[in-house]
């Protein structure tokens, strides 16, 4: 090194860290590109989908905000814009994330429509997400630079031990980062691209590596310079660790949520359409069927924005009745900090609302799908219309588990408010008063409890009688307080 260069907290240490998993739930990365839906997914030049390291990066200092704070988690990922240029203060990140890669995988379409009050297709309310379907290999890259100041810290916090243990308190110190990003990905909590709350975006990680670099070392930077994530042998050897899944119970976060899980069975047949083969029309395809997991058949799913849309009409009109307020559009107003602001062209100067509920995708547990033939009838002949003969296949039979997450303080609710409004939709669920899907009209999408078994379950532990009655008491009280605060402005 030359005269004129000064070396100023200089690296001393990195740490490798390699999660190894699979997609839980289907994922949506856009890419910006409409060429094959209204939101193409992004992909590499090879034609293999990924996952930018910026939206990862996004994704994992968001989750280690709200875990750690702000100013922690600054010293991770870095000063923020509007910090001063130069000053001490000012820091460069010292994580790198990589691009995520997705293994071999399908890559699907979904189409969706908005509807009205009327329960029929807004104007323009048609869309289509290009997205990768679940169970999809998944491998995530991250590396963590330790600096000289990181070693300084240590010593100033060590007493009474050998200054050889300086380095393994930051190795330490740095692993509790680690299994944060590990028990956020297993809670759920912590998700990845678009509609993460309609329940896109959920990793499910199996295993985790790690390797640890010390740059002290005379031979530490060409050891680290012959080491390549791809070699066999890459995560063997000294400085090498597997976290175990019994190690997440170190970490903080997670249980930042609430969830309230309902258990259904379908009681008749259940049609929440996809219309993915209507462009590869066949004499063996019908025209239209139930949505299964890739397209395939024999899983059947129920997408979180059915559930959210059904929920969410259902709400609407029990406020109008509790209310006695004929108007549509102010009862859709109450319900914005729960599911989001109702897309109006009337109401863009409002004030918007994300979704404060995270509605699941679920996944049917056993029925299968049911071939049908049907035809339109003329009202005045009693005949048959002619080119009217269609040909769906329907799902019966099967459980379900349906989870609703939301924010544990993270609304102008209370927790027994929230849950008292979702009970009154999940009671008329579980009565066959609201169904779910297409063709309602002639008795498809209705369900009902499971027999012989607790069906409502709060973070785990059932939901008693009382508990539900105290709940949705406290909704009724919340409703009417709304609409005396709106009378009052």
């Amino acid at each position: 090194m030359s005269d004129g260069v000064i070396s100023f907290n200089k690296i001393c240490g990195r740490l490798c860290v390699e999660m190894t998993g699979h997609l839980a739930s289907p994922l949506s990365i856009g890419s910006g590109e409409e060429e094959h839906s209204d939101s193409d997914v992004v992909f590499r030049a090879s034609g293999e989908p990924y996952i930018p390291g910026s939206s990862l990066a996004g994704a994992l200092l968001e989750y280690s905000a709200a875990i750690k704070g702000e100013e922690e988690t600054k010293k991770m990922f870095g000063m923020p814009r509007g910090g001063v240029p130069g000053s001490r203060d000012d820091r460069q990140s010292r994580i790198f994330v990589y691009d995520a890669r997705i293994g071999q995988a399908e890559v699907g379409i979904r189409d969706g429509v908005k509807l009205n009050e009327d329960k029929t297709a807004s104007h323009m309310g048609k869309y289509e997400l290009q997205f990768v379907e679940r169970n999809a290999p998944i491998k995530i890259r991250i590396e963590m630079i330790e600096r000289e100041d990181c070693i300084e810290k240590a010593k100033s916090e060590i007493t009474g031990r050998e200054r050889t243990e300086e380095i393994e308190q930051v190795w330490d110190r740095e692993r509790q980062w680690i299994y944060l990003w590990l028990k956020g990905f297993e809670s759920g909590e912590l998700r990845l691209g678009a509609r993460s709350r309609r329940g896109f975006g959920k990793i499910a990680i199996d295993h985790a590596r790690v390797k640890v670099f010390d740059m002290r070392k005379s031979d530490s930077y060409k050891e680290w310079l012959d080491w390549d994530w791809e070699q066999a042998d890459a995560f063997e050897g000294a400085g090498s660790e597997t976290i175990r899944i019994e190690d997440l119970e170190q970490a903080g976060g997670a249980g930042r949520e609430h969830c309230l899980e309902v258990l259904l069975r379908i009681s008749g047949t259940l049609l929440v359409r996809t219309y993915a083969v209507a462009f590869t029309r066949t004499e063996d395809i019908p025209d239209y069927g139930q949505m299964t997991v890739g397209g395939h058949g024999k899983q059947a799913v129920i997408p979180g924005s059915s559930w959210a849309g059904a929920f969410r009409s259902h709400l609407v009109k029990t406020v109008q009745e509790l209310l006695r307020q004929p108007d549509w559009k102010e009862a859709q107003k109450i319900l914005n900090p729960l599911f989001g602001t109702w897309g109006d062209t009337e109401m863009r100067n409002q004030e918007l609302h994300a979704s404060g509920l995270i509605f699941e995708e679920t996944v049917i547990d056993g029925g299968h799908g049911l071939p049908v033939a049907r035809i339109a009838v003329d009202r005045f002949t009693g005949g048959t219309v002619q080119g009217a003969l269609y040909e769906e296949i329907p799902w019966t039979g099967g459980e379900i588990i349906l989870p609703i997450r939301w924010r544990k303080n993270g609304l102008n609710l209370t927790d027994d408010e929230i849950c008292g409004l979702l009970l009154w939709a999940v009671k008329d669920l579980q009565a066959g008063i609201l169904a779910v899907g297409g063709e309602t009209s002639v008795g498809r999408g209705i369900f009902e409890p499971v027999h012989g078994k607790d069906n409502l379950f709060l973070d785990g532990d059932v939901l008693t009688d009382e508990e539900q009655k105290r709940c949705m008491q406290a909704a009724v009280l919340w409703v009417k307080g709304n609409r005396k605060k709106e009378n009052t402005r």
